[in-house]
C-alpha cells in the first residue's frame, strides 16, 4: 500500500495530475530540496484512506512557510473515490485561501476550467477577494513568478500557525471591516461541486462526513470535513424551499463548523466566520420542521440567538475602539435577553455567555450570579464537565475581584474536572488562568507549567484561537532551556 506523509519541507505545491505532471516537474526543479507534492498514487484507490490523505494534505499546509498553486482546467479527483464529491485539490485550496498567510495562486494557459472549479473560484474570491489572479499566463510566466517567491522567501522564518493566524484574520477584518450583524455563511455563495446540474447532494456522503466528529477529532479537522460537508449541500441551497428536505443535514454540518471556527480563531473572518454561520443557522432554523428536532444537541446553541450573542463577545473583545466594543457587547445583550425570553429548559448555556458579557463590561456581581446559577443548573443534571466550566468561570470572575485563593482553587478544580469529561477546549482555558492566578500569587514555575500544558493541549487538539503570542514566547523558551538541561547535564559516573 502507497503512503502519505509529512515532511519539514518548507513549499507546498498544489495543482491536478491530469496533463499536468511534466509541469510539476518543471516546477519542483527550481527547487529540489524545498517543494512538498503528493504523488499520483496517493488516492483511495490505491488502498489510502481519504481521511488520512486529506487530514495529511491540510497538516502539510499548515506546516510549510509558502503555498503555491497553479491551476489550468482540471478540479482534480473526488474524495470519495468513484462517486462525485469535493476534490482533494479544493481541500488544498479551501486551507490555503481561508488560512494560509502567504498563500500564490497562479492560473495558466489554456486556462478553460469546467463549471465546478469555476464556481469554487468564485467562492475563493468571495471569501478572500484579490487572491485568484484576474487573468491566465504562459507557463513561463508561471515559472519566474514561482522562483521569485521562492528566492524571496528562501531566508524567512516560519511562523507559528496560531500567530499566523491571527494575524490574517486581523488583517482580513482591518482591511475589509469586522463582519455586519446581518451577514451570511460563504456571503450566499452556492455553488455545485457536481457535473450534472439538477444532481443533489449525496446524504451518505455527509453522514459519513457528521459521524466522523467524535471526541478525538482535533478542531482543524472538524472544519475540513465540514467544509465538505457543505460543499456537497451548496447543490441544495438552504435559501431555496424546493430543498427543504436538506436543511437538517445544513443544520447539522453548519452548527459544527460554527463551533469548531470559534476555537480555531475565525473570530472576524467575515463569510467563513462564526458569525456569518450563526445567521445562517438562524435562517435555516426559521425554515425547518422542528418536530423532530434534538434541542439537546451539542451544537444546538450555536444556531441559537444566544451562539450569536457569543459571537459578538468575541469580537467585541478584538475591537480596537471602545465604542465599537460596547456596540457589539450591547448587541450581545439584545440577543440574549430574547433567547432568555423564549428558550426553555436548561438556559445554563445562555447564562454562561451573559456572564462573560457582564464581565467584560465590569458588571462582576451579575456576572457572579449568572454562573452560580449556571453551576446549579449542570450539578442538577449531572453534567461533570459543565460544572468544571461553571468553576471555571466563577474562578474567572474571582481573579478580577482580588480573591486570588479562591479564584486558584476553583480555577484547579474546573480545569481537572474538564479534562477528565474531556472538554479539552475549555480546559485549555481555564489551565491559562490557572497560570495567571499563580503568576498573581508569586508562584512563577506553576504558573509556567499552567502555560506550557495548555499550550501542548492546545496544539495537539489544533485549538489555535487559544494561543496567544505569549504562550508562544513561553513555548519557545521552554524547549531552549529543555534543549540547555540536555546538553549541560551532568553525566553519572560509572562504579
Amino acid at each position: 500500500m502507497a503512503e502519505v506523509s509529512t515532511s519539514d519541507r518548507d513549499v507546498f505545491l498544489s495543482s491536478a495530475f491530469m496533463n499536468f505532471m511534466d509541469v510539476r516537474e518543471r516546477i519542483c526543479a527550481l527547487d529540489e530540496n524545498r517543494f512538498w507534492t503528493v504523488g499520483p498514487n496517493i488516492r483511495p484507490e490505491y488502498g489510502i484512506p481519504h481521511f488520512v490523505i486529506m487530514d495529511t494534505l491540510i497538516e502539510q499546509i499548515r506546516k510549510s512557510k509558502v503555498f503555491i498553486c497553479v491551476l489550468r482546467d482540471v478540479y482534480g479527483s473526488s474524495l470519495f473515490g468513484k462517486t462525485e464529491s469535493v476534490s482533494f485539490l479544493e481541500t488544498e485550496i479551501y486551507q490555503a485561501a481561508l488560512f494560509h498567510s502567504n498563500a500564490h495562486f497562479f492560473l495558466m494557459e489554456p486556462f478553460n476550467p469546467d463549471e465546478r472549479l469555476r464556481g469554487l473560484l468564485e467562492l475563493v474570491d468571495a471569501i478572500r477577494p484579490g487572491i485568484i489572479p484576474s487573468k491566465a499566463v504562459p507557463e513561463q510566466q508561471v515559472l519566474d513568478g514561482i522562483k521569485r517567491i521562492i528566492e524571496h522567501t528562501a531566508a524567512q522564518k516560519r511562523r507559528p500557525w496560531a500567530v499566523s493566524l491571527h494575524k490574517l484574520v486581523g488583517e482580513i477584518a482591518s482591511r475589509r471591516g469586522h463582519p455586519k450583524p446581518d451577514i451570511e455563511f460563504l456571503d450566499n455563495v452556492f455553488c455545485s461541486i457536481y457535473k450534472e446540474k439538477d444532481a443533489r447532494p449525496d446524504k451518505d456522503h455527509i453522514e459519513v462526513l457528521l459521524n466522523d466528529l467524535d471526541g478525538d477529532t482535533g478542531v482543524e479537522q472538524r472544519l475540513t470535513r465540514m467544509w465538505v460537508a457543505l460543499r456537497e449541500l451548496s447543490a441544495a441551497p438552504y435559501d431555496q424551499p424546493a430543498f427543504k428536505e436538506y436543511l437538517p443535514l445544513w443544520d447539522r454540518a453548519l452548527g459544527a463548523w460554527t463551533s469548531a471556527a470559534a476555537w480555531y480563531g475565525l473570530h472576524g473572518h467575515l463569510y467563513a466566520g462564526r458569525l456569518a454561520g450563526v445567521n445562517s443557522l438562524l435562517k435555516i432554523r426559521a425554515a425547518m420542521d422542528w418536530k423532530g428536532a434534538e434541542h439537546g444537541a451539542p451544537h444546538y446553541i450555536h444556531g441559537t440567538k444566544g451562539g450569536r450573542a457569543s459571537e459578538y463577545y468575541s469580537m467585541a473583545k478584538l475591537m480596537p475602539r471602545r465604542a465599537q466594543r460596547d456596540e457589539y457587547l450591547g448587541l450581545a445583550l439584545t440577543d440574549l435577553d430574547d433567547a432568555l425570553r423564549f428558550v426553555s429548559g436548561d438556559v445554563s448555556g445562555y447564562l454562561a455567555i451573559r456572564g462573560h458579557v457582564y464581565c467584560e463590561q465590569g458588571r462582576f456581581p451579575e456576572a457572579l450570579r449568572d454562573f452560580e446559577e449556571m453551576r446549579r443548573l449542570r450539578e442538577l443534571r449531572g453534567d461533570a464537565g459543565g460544572v468544571g466550566e461553571a468553576l471555571a468561570d466563577l474562578g474567572l470572575i474571582y481573579l478580577r475581584l482580588g480573591d486570588i485563593r479562591k479564584a486558584r482553587s476553583l480555577l484547579r478544580a474546573g480545569a481537572e474536572m474538564l479534562a477528565n469529561a474531556n472538554r479539552y477546549e475549555f480546559a485549555i482555558r481555564a489551565k491559562k488562568r490557572l497560570a495567571l492566578s499563580y503568576l498573581r500569587l508569586l508562584q512563577p514555575y506553576r504558573a509556567f507549567r499552567e502555560i506550557c500544558e495548555a499550550y501542548d493541549m492546545a496544539q495537539e487538539r489544533q485549538v489555535y484561537g487559544q494561543i496567544t503570542p505569549l504562550m508562544e514566547i513561553v513555548h519557545e523558551f521552554e524547549n531552549k532551556v529543555g534543549a540547555w538541561n540536555r546538553k549541560h547535564r551532568p553525566r553519572r559516573h560509572q562504579g
